[in-house]
């Protein structure tokens, strides 16, 4: 399968899912007049669908990655999902949250390493992503928000080195729990109550206001599993990281404290309709996953021991408009069936955002060919591993060009879930169900003789590649 410059014909899902066609009322707003913008689709995206990117370093250990190659890797891998050009504009207000759950060890209080932990986002990588913003957007506002679990969130930032002196293109630092009015304020002007009728948890949730109604909102979390939903990526990130503490919080001494906000029992699922709810309310633009560590069993170190070996040297960095198809592929890398993981399951039982391997074009390099199988802390949790099998069985059993078109007739295994054409590296086609018997191709612009691959892929993204070379 290609994995380089895979441009042109690219998947993306018609985000009509935020204003009612599918039969899903969108939330009302109460004390603003700014409405939920949909998740944005780029325009020049033309299939139905959506592309996650996926970049991997050539250094052997994430410890070794530079400065330089982290910016090359988010450039990369954000110009492979289809751009910023397209979503952010000159003199919109843009937020970045990446995820700075905290700077110490749970047990210890031994401090993590402030690049490459795998727990917290490398800010090199935000920092690669406002200088993208700051290219669409040079008169706009460019904002870091975060509210950490432990410890005070602007503390975190600093050690980190969330701050002015290594991000110069960002104009402001907000943490939730500070910055969002006084305690238990539910009518402070700096949080707006968003009312969702059909709510899976809830019918009504507070937001911070200046997050709510910034044009853009960009997830940059860690490629982890974690306690309480098995992976955790873009809207984990967003949907328990962003709700304000002093609304939210354990107490006024601890407001960053999510416990006291949603129920983490296994059993009473709360978590997964918190964050499915918490997403349709305000949903994610854009995503960019540091996945140059990556950390198993988390969301955090129990143990000064376990702040190493659960280190899983991944080397990535992921990217994509949707969601909720970034997070899907986010299951996959890290060795998890998205099918059981409960959050990702409400989204593809109501029709938001891309949840299934039919929908999804996988840009760069191969799930197959990078996964792990990553630990979770809580077995409880129901998550069920990748499937560790054969790939998709593939035959081509017919190529022909007539007037343009190039049909091809194949047999694929009862387990492909999608086949995908490409002629020359670009992408061409995705097909699925029915249409894996036989797919037909325009391409009457093409003379000559070309390369034509033919890639069949499971559910689990495993693939089989067939190529031949075609004259036009």
């Amino acid at each position: 399968m290609p994995t380089k410059k895979i441009a042109g014909l690219v998947l993306v899902l018609a985000l009509c899912l935020y204003c009612g066609s599918c039969g899903r009322q969108a939330p009302a707003i109460e004390e603003t007049s700014t409405a939920a913008m949909p998740a944005h689709v780029p325009e020049e995206q033309m299939f139905d669908g959506a592309t996650v990117s996926i970049v991997q370093s050539q250094a052997q250990n994430a410890e070794d990655i530079s400065d330089s190659e982290v910016e090359s890797m988010v450039r990369e891998a954000v110009r492979l999902s289809g751009g910023l050009k397209s979503l952010v504009k000159n003199g919109q207000t843009v937020v970045l949250k990446p995820n700075l759950v905290q700077m110490k060890v749970d047990s210890t209080g031994e401090l993590l390493a402030q690049t490459v932990n795998g727990v917290t986002t490398d800010w090199r990588v935000t920092n690669a992503v406002a200088k993208l913003v700051r290219e669409c957007n040079p008169d706009g506002k460019i904002y870091v928000m975060e509210g950490s679990a432990t410890g005070r969130t602007k503390d975190v930032m600093e050690y980190l080195h969330y701050t002015p002196e290594f991000m110069p293109d960002v104009d402001a630092f907000f943490a939730f729990e500070e910055d969002s009015g006084d305690w238990r304020d539910f009518d402070s002007p700096q949080v707006v109550r968003v009312a969702l009728e059909e709510g899976l948890l809830h019918t009504e949730y507070y937001f911070n206001r200046l997050f709510y109604e910034a044009d853009v909102v960009i997830s940059i979390p860690c490629l982890k599993t974690t306690s309480g939903v098995v992976v955790t990526a873009a809207i984990k990130n967003v949907s328990l990281g962003t709700p304000p503490g002093n609304i939210y919080g354990l107490s006024a001494e601890s407001p960053g404290s999510k416990m006291n906000m949603v129920s983490h029992k296994i059993a009473d699922g709360e978590l997964d309709k918190w964050i499915y709810d918490y997403y349709i309310c305000r949903p994610i633009d854009f995503v960019v996953v540091d996945g140059l560590q990556g950390f198993q069993s988390g969301p955090v170190p129990m143990s000064g021991e376990r702040k190493e070996t659960d280190k899983m040297n991944m080397g990535l960095v992921l990217a994509g408009h949707d969601a909720v198809a970034v997070d899907t592929v986010c299951a996959l890398v890290t060795g998890w069936d998205p099918e059981s993981i409960g959050y990702l399951n409400h989204f593809r039982a109501h029709g938001v955002g891309s949840g299934t391997v039919p929908a999804i074009h996988v840009a760069g390099k191969n799930v197959a060919d990078i996964r792990k199988y990553f630990t979770i802390k809580i077995p409880a949790l129901g998550g069920t591993p990748v499937a560790q099998k054969d790939p998709p069985a593939l035959a081509i059993t017919d190529c022909s060009v007539n007037g343009g078109v190039l049909g091809i007739a194949m047999d694929c295994g009862d387990d492909t879930a999608k086949v995908e054409a490409y002629i020359d590296g670009k992408l061409y086609a995705s097909v699925s169900g029915d249409e894996m018997e036989r797919m037909e191709i325009n391409a009457a612009e093409i003379k000559g003789s070309y390369t034509v691959q033919v890639v069949a892929f499971d559910r689990f993204l495993y693939y089989t590649a067939e190529e031949f070379e075609v004259e036009f």
